[in-house]
């Protein structure tokens, strides 16, 4: 069987995350927090952000444990993905919520999740019907059980052992705490603005 060519959303999709990605902390450097800095909404929304960052951060460790090494192999269908059938990308956009909370701007906190949400919509169906081509019936009935974007914890499902390919894996761990490195990217401009070194241009309102 011929395997459908794999889709521009496919093939650039970590190029075009990171441009996304260094878009927004250009767009950092220069503007400040929307509201007063170290006020209660400041504290709140940072609070409220390393939270979901946190979140995400073990998300996307936990589905790497079964996607390393798999993801092209076979149907993964334990751990999260017994729940939902993108959990990388659910954990990723949790981390993205909790970026914009945590950058304190009003721009960047509405941009980054729409436009996540408008991109990784192809990304995610380009994906689907690759996989539909490779594993057929296995896939399709796959696609039937375990939703798209919401998990259905009543179907979670972890086998007591699982092998994982630990080179691969270790490749994963990079990309799985990238929302902690950002965390703390963020921190530093803050810090840098705060000493002066960098101007800040605009204040979204």
């Amino acid at each position: 069987m011929t395997l459908p060519s794999l889709t521009w959303s496919q093939k650039y999709r970590k190029g075009v995350s990171w441009m996304l990605v260094f878009g927004f902390l250009f767009l950092l450097l220069f503007s400040t927090h929307s509201w007063e800095r170290d006020s209660p909404i400041d504290l709140l929304f940072e609070v409220a952000g390393l939270f979901l960052i946190v979140v995400c951060t073990f998300g996307r460790l936990w589905s790497s444990v079964y996607a390393s090494g798999y993801k092209d192999e076979m149907v993964i269908t334990s751990g999260p993905y017994s729940a939902v059938r993108n959990p990388l990308y659910l954990f990723s956009f949790i981390g993205v919520v909790g970026m914009g909370l945590v950058s304190e701007n009003l721009l960047i906190l509405t941009l980054a999740p729409l436009v996540f949400l408008l991109y990784y919509r192809f990304v995610v169906r380009s994906e689907e019907r690759y996989l539909l081509a490779r594993f057929g019936e296995a896939y399709a009935d796959y696609l039937k059980r375990v939703p798209r974007f919401i998990p259905r914890l009543r179907l979670l499902n972890e086998p007591e052992f699982y092998q994982v390919n630990i080179r691969v894996y270790r490749r994963s761990l990079l990309d799985a705490t990238m929302f902690i490195w950002l965390y703390i990217v963020f921190h530093f401009i803050e810090r840098l603005q705060q000493m002066g070194v960098l101007p800040i241009l605009f204040r979204v309102p």
